[in-house]
């Protein structure tokens, strides 16, 4: 008998052991994935990079060509694999059976909605990480067994990089620019966090759909609206009133209340789960 009907640190703990232990082999395999595909990347762009490793020493070259495109590729499927690593929120309520499973299980639906929330978005980036690091040494050592004379140019990535001059578009170079890409990518992430809630068949593929549709039809009113409004006037400009940085503080806060908003929904659509599917 449950006694605590929202939450238990103790029972918590275990029912996270449990997700872990039985969901080991999926995970593995993701990891795996997300692991190979950029060790593949890494390997086949450094076989370009470093083809005439004399060139390279002539030209005095010192930092490793290769860390751009990386840490480019770091960023994007950071974005993408965590998009579609949220839409697996939910994958234990495709069938019947595995839903009776869920809705069985001795904990409160806090409880399991919370354990695969941090599976799948913070337990998501720590693994993330570890496959990012562990391909790029790769690309490290199977180089520089390759090309001995390249030693001391040849080096692991280093996330620091990302704020330096050659990224400027990630807005990263300030601690307000890392928190509203943070808070514009756990947004993202909270979106099919709820579709996975309310669709956990093709979670991914139904989810990306209807955004790419609400993005188009917000996108054509506001061009209406914009063409309407602004066309007798001689112009599109628009004033800004509001500085660069209020402008960024205000859209981190925004991003991240919106976030928490879908967390919520999310965990309230999956509260009303039944053994049959009605939706």
């Amino acid at each position: 008998m449950i006694r605590d009907t929202f939450f238990s640190a103790p029972r918590f703990v275990n029912l996270c052991r449990k997700e872990m232990v039985e969901s080991w082999k999926a995970n593995l395999l993701r990891f795996v994935m997300m692991y190979g595909i950029m060790a593949i990347a890494f390997v086949w762009n450094g076989y370009f990079r470093y083809n005439y490793p004399q060139g390279m020493i002539d030209r005095g070259v010192e930092q490793d060509p290769i860390w751009y495109f990386e840490l480019t590729i770091f960023l994007w499927a950071m974005v993408i694999m965590g998009l579609l690593s949220a839409s697996f929120v939910m994958e234990r309520m495709k069938t019947k059976t595995n839903r009776i499973a869920v809705l069985m299980t001795p904990a409160t639906m806090f409880e399991k909605f919370l354990s695969r929330w941090l599976v799948f978005t913070f337990g998501f980036l720590i693994v993330f990480l570890i496959a990012f690091k562990l391909a790029d040494w790769t690309r490290v050592m199977i180089y520089m067994v390759s090309y001995p004379e390249l030693k001391g140019v040849i080096a692991s990535a280093p996330l620091s990089y990302l704020g330096n001059s050659g990224y400027y578009w990630t807005g990263l170079q300030t601690w307000d620019g890392l928190l509203m890409a943070l808070s514009g990518y756990f947004f993202a992430q909270s979106i099919f966090v709820l579709g996975s809630s309310i669709w956990p068949r093709n979670s991914f593929v139904k989810t990306f759909s209807v955004v790419i549709v609400i993005i188009i039809v917000y996108v054509a009113i506001g061009s209406l609206l914009a063409k309407i409004l602004f066309e007798g006037r001689g112009g599109y400009g628009v004033h800004q009133t509001m500085s660069d940085e209020a402008m960024m503080h205000l859209s981190t806060a925004v991003f991240f209340a919106m976030a928490v908003f879908n967390w919520i929904v999310a965990y309230f659509r999956f509260k009303e789960s039944e053994i049959i599917n009605r939706w």
